[in-house]
Order: structure tokens, then sequence, then C-alpha cells
């Protein structure tokens, strides 16, 4: 009886080992969470944040504007040589902020964004206004169109884009008397030029000969040209040569219109005189302030190997550039109380550090963007 006992519980035994569940298996690695992928400038790029020392980082911050920018970067950690490609996306906020709120909401959606480069339109012009003669005995006084008025040579002012002024430039001298000009600017224009007289003959006689042309012109080929030399002539080339046959003091006149028919009128004073006679002539150089704080808009930087930082913000992006928001998710962050949302991306641009370009195609990204309620 013992034994057919001691030979059931055996059986028993085998037949438990037998159906013994195996272990489970090791828990995989999970999918990164956070990478960037691309073609930059023909070399593949490919990075995971947990791989290789890349990290995620994320942060924001209120600008000068009161525009709060939100800042995503993947790179290495603690690398200064020898680096590999990192990533540095920089978003605006939709709209100014009041009582330091964000729009995290309204500004992270699905869909196409501009970039904050050099397409948007200026916040406005500085002109610089400077007479082509000067003298310690002369005496200058600037007036303009919209009723602003300055004292000295050179003129600096603020102007706004769209806008038409005409500038006036007195030059006052015990010798010369009061000489006067004045000249028409539209500032934003993308057609831009002045015009330059200079004997063509020497030295001058009675019957002075000019040839004339329209330098630093700017604009869309092919142009068109129509000058007026103040004394009843005129002519459609684009340096024309002009003899004047008496002394008298002309105001040429040049209208230059380009291929999108943007036009520009300019001015010239030209005293005829075998003698020395004063003129109120000036250079205008008009430099655009940029809006680098534009709502909703997207700047790339790409850091390479050595550490050299390419921009998308200082160049004209082609029509091949593009920025998306594919998808946006609230994401939680392991041991941290810090809101987040994960955010993929697609992208291709053109970036730029100053003397070099590179061309970013198929880009692809998730990256993290924190913000506060």
């Amino acid at each position: 009886m013992k034994i057919r006992v001691l030979i059931i519980l055996f059986t028993a035994l085998i037949l438990n080992a037998c159906n013994k569940k195996s272990l489970p298996p090791k828990d995989e690695e999970p999918e990164p969470v956070f990478y960037f992928k691309c073609d930059i400038g023909g070399f593949t790029v490919d990075i995971d944040a947990g791989v290789n020392s890349y990290y995620m980082k994320s942060a924001y911050y209120l600008d000068s504007n009161n525009v709060y920018v939100f800042r995503g970067e993947l790179k290495q950690k603690e690398c200064t040589d020898n680096c590999g490609f990192g990533l540095t996306i920089l978003m605006n906020d939709y709209k100014v902020s009041g009582n330091n709120t964000m729009f995290i909401d309204s500004t992270l959606v699905p869909g196409m964004y501009q970039f904050n480069d050099i397409n948007i339109e200026p916040l406005y012009y500085t002109g610089n206004f400077i007479p082509l003669q000067t003298s310690q005995n002369v005496t200058y006084n600037w007036t303009f169109s919209d009723g602003a008025t300055w004292s000295g040579p050179n003129c600096t002012r603020t102007l706004k884009r769209d806008h038409k002024y005409t500038a006036t430039l007195s030059a006052k001298s015990t010798t010369f008397g009061d000489v006067i000009h004045s000249n028409v600017f539209r500032v934003g224009n993308p057609v831009q030029t002045s015009i330059n007289a200079l004997l063509a003959v020497q030295p001058p006689t009675l019957n002075m000969t000019y040839k004339f042309s329209a330098p630093n012109l700017t604009g869309t080929a092919p142009f068109s040209y129509h000058w007026t030399f103040g004394d009843g002539n005129f002519s459609y080339d684009a340096a024309p040569t002009h003899e004047y046959t008496a002394p008298n003091l002309y105001t040429p006149k040049l209208t230059v219109v380009d291929a999108n028919n943007d036009t520009c009128e300019s001015y010239y004073q030209l005293p005829v005189f075998t003698g020395s006679f004063g003129e109120a002539n000036f250079s205008a150089y008009l430099n655009p302030i940029q809006n680098t704080k534009a709502l909703s808009a997207i700047t790339i930087q790409i850091n390479d190997p050595k550490g050299i930082v390419y921009s998308s913000a200082p160049i004209n992006q082609s029509d091949n550039s593009h920025f998306e928001i594919v998808s946006v998710e609230n994401y939680k962050a392991a041991d941290s109380n810090i809101l987040f949302k994960k955010v993929k991306i697609k992208f291709s641009c053109t970036v730029y550090n100053g003397s070099n370009f590179i061309e970013i195609n198929d880009g692809e990204a998730v990256i993290a963007v924190t913000y506060k309620n």
C-alpha cells in the first residue's frame, strides 16, 4: 500500500514539473519617444533620444516683444568636439502674451506653418540720408512729406514700410545761396535705384554731355527705363548719353519698371555750368528692421559635428521649404511634474551659417515642448 502511494506522489510531481510555466520574457527595450531623422546635404541623419548620449531638452522664454517662444532641442549631452548633428526647433506663440499667459493649445495644432525668415515683412525701416557733397561752410536741413525735419548733413530716421516719402534737402551757403532738391522713396519697394551722371567729355565745354546710369538697381529683370532730362528731351535707354545746350540747373528724372510691374522714381539735380555751383543731391539707404519674432513662425537650427550652428532664419526659404505639425499629444515625463506636449513634425528647409548653406530634406522628428498652464 505504501509503495502504491509513493508511486502516485512521484507521478504527480513529474506531471507538475512538466506543466510548469516558463519564465516571462525579458522586458523589451521601448521604442525611443523622441527622434530626428532627415537628409542633411546628402548625408543620412538618424538620432534617437537615449542613444549615444542624445537627450531631449525643452524650455520656453518670453521675448522682448512679449511673445512666448517654445524651444525643443535634441542633441548630445556635454559634447564639445566630434559631436553628432543636433536639432533645435523654435516655435513662436500664436499671440502676444498678456499677464505672462501662453496659448499652447492654439499654437501647437496640426497644420502647415511659416518660417521665421526674411520673407516675413520687416517691422519698419531705418532711412539714412547722406548728401553727395558736404562742406563745413554749408548748412543742411531736411524736411519730409510726413512733417518730420532734421538739421545736419546726415539724417537718420525711422520709416514705415509700404509708405511713400518725399525727402527734401536744403543746402545753404554764403557762396552759392540756398539750393534745394527733393527725391521720392517708396519704403519696401522691391525696385530701388538712384541716378548717376558723369561728364562724358573732358574738359567741360558750354555744351555739356553727360553719361547717365542707374546704380545699385534692385528688382526683377527685365527692366524698362524712362529718362527725362529736364530740358524737354527723353530716352528709353538703360544708360543714355545726353547733351545740354544751355547752362541751367536741371532735374533729370528716371522711372524704372521691373518685370513684376513694380515702379521706382528717382530725381537728380544737375548744375550745368562751367564754373562751380552748389547742389543738393543725396543718397538714401533704406535698411529693413526684421520682425524676428513673427507670431506662429518657426525657426530651425542645426548644429553640425564641429559645433557650427546653421539657421533657417537669415535667408529666404524656397518654395520647396515647408514645416508641418503632424500630431500633438499630452506627454508625462517619468518622475516629473512638468507639463509637456509631444509634437511630431515634418519639414524641409535651407539653413545658413553666414557663409555656407545646407539643404535639409525629408526631415521628421518627434520633440517635447514644455509649457505652463
